[in-house]
């Protein structure tokens, strides 16, 4: 392997780790620890919200009813901050939930579908793929629920790296000139494949112009390096890591080529969003809370250490220099799903013959988590 693959300080050896863990581990829950970081509370030996002043004498108080929610944890990546912010700010717990995290391995849709159908879960995290409307088609009952990554229009993370040395001498400029070249995506009817048709059509070109291989995030960067592909879409933290090694570009973002792409959602079992719609409303709310407080960091540098630190804690990303090199994710603070984007995405896969029976998507995106959550904190002001 090239030496420029690990300047990261050993990241590329863990997110290898990571993206190709063996699939089929046992689902582990473990509940998310309580935080000081909702206030001021502890630090200034307050009361924490909720609790009644000590009377002496008196028995020590009850602690209040906590709802518990079952939430697949994935592959613990920066996408999941909205989540992780609320955990460590203690949202959860102003708002009486417990957030019980479970372990599903690499966090695949072949994992976490059967899981949420089963009940293991009742809240999980994917993308916009052939599989989960698929699943949706073939019985899994579920609901889209919440934004998790948006690709609003200026956000640089993720999207099309071109090997430098193609860029450096002009080979590639225009869409056209991607004629010939191997260009990698990771797997057929997933969102990276349909970034790829939307560029060749530009140029006049479909697949068949081109060599596509089908290959996983990590292994794009050990292939671009070795000139064994040409181009890739790609994924952070991998993409920064390939362009601070000095042999890829960013060609294009992902924002770039779908402007508001409704890169992931969070989306609820139906037994959850039906039978426990109270816990789901301040899920919701605990999430949205979350995705504006990265919104604001990101945006603005508001209490960005603080953000920064408990990333670190919670995602695979823990060293702090990555978090100046590797961009930011961009995210609803109001967190809606963008219905659009949704529904374009299964337009292109039942097309290219990915999604055979397309489902209602009507009956399946449910905005009304997230309406509540802006009903109760108001619309986002940056």
């Amino acid at each position: 392997m090239d030496v420029r693959l690990v300047s990261a300080s050993g990241l590329v050896a863990m997110a290898l780790l990571v993206a190709c863990a063996g699939g089929g581990a046992p689902a582990q829950s473990r509940a998310a620890p309580a935080s000081a970081a909702s206030g001021s509370a502890a630090a200034s030996g307050s009361a924490p919200v909720g609790s009644a002043p000590a009377v002496a004498g008196a028995p020590a108080a009850a602690a209040p009813r906590l709802d518990p929610v079952k939430v697949a944890e994935g592959n613990a990546t920066i996408n999941m901050a909205p989540l992780y912010l609320g955990i460590e700010r203690g949202y959860g717990r102003e708002d009486g939930i417990e957030i019980d995290l479970v372990d599903l391995g690499t966090g695949t849709s072949a994992q976490v579908l059967p899981a949420l159908a089963a009940g293991q879960i009742e809240v999980a995290v994917g993308g916009t793929a052939a599989g989960l409307y698929n699943a949706i088609a073939q019985g899994v009952s579920l609901r889209i629920t919440l934004d998790m990554t948006t690709a609003y229009p200026g956000n640089e993370a993720a999207g099309i790296l071109v090997r430098k040395e193609l860029i450096d001498s002009g080979r590639v400029r225009e869409p056209a000139d991607l004629w010939g070249l191997r260009l990698g995506f990771t797997s057929k009817g997933h969102s990276t494949q349909m970034i790829w048709d939307k560029v060749l059509g530009w140029g006049g070109l479909t697949f068949q112009d081109v060599e596509s291989v089908e290959i996983p995030y990590p292994e794009m960067n050990v292939a671009l390096a070795n000139n064994n592909l040409d181009g890739a879409v790609s994924v952070e933290p991998f993409a920064a890591l390939a362009i601070h090694g000095g042999y890829a570009v960013r060609w294009k973002t992902w924002a770039d080529v779908l402007p508001y792409d409704q890169v992931g959602v969070a989306f609820y079992s139906q037994a959850f969003a039906d039978g426990r719609t109270d816990v789901g409303r301040r899920l919701a709310k605990v999430w949205v809370r979350g995705a504006r407080d990265f919104e604001a960091a990101r945006t603005r540098g508001v209490n960005r250490e603080d953000v920064i630190a408990i990333l670190q804690k919670r995602t695979v990303l823990k060293e702090r220099a990555l978090y100046d090199l590797v961009p930011w994710p961009s995210f609803n603070p109001d967190g809606r799903v963008n219905a659009e984007s949704v529904a374009a995405a299964q337009d292109w896969f039942a097309a290219n013959g990915y999604v055979p029976r397309p489902v209602d998507l009507a009956r399946v995106i449910d905005q009304q988590f997230a309406d509540y959550a802006v009903a109760q904190l108001g619309p986002y002001r940056p």
